[in-house]
């Protein structure tokens, strides 16, 4: 059975994610994606990111602004 994404390229991107959610976090609320969010959350996160096929700027930018405001 052949993985729906390969390992190096799903790696990529949710590195690519992380690093985007990150940043986003710091620039919303001062500090990083740990203070809200476990690393399980953080990946679980990231596979409904691949779900949605929105960007990941306008993803991670909506979720900040969500969790932030809660």
């Amino acid at each position: 059975m052949k993985a729906r994404y390969p390992t190096d390229i799903t790696n990529q991107a949710r590195a690519a994610f992380i690093d985007m959610l990150s940043a986003e976090f710091m620039a919303q609320t001062g500090v990083g994606v740990y203070v809200y969010l476990t690393p399980i959350a953080v990946n679980q996160l990231f596979k409904e990111y691949l779900q949605r096929r929105e960007s990941i700027r306008l993803f991670t930018k909506n979720y900040v602004r969500n969790v932030s405001a809660a």
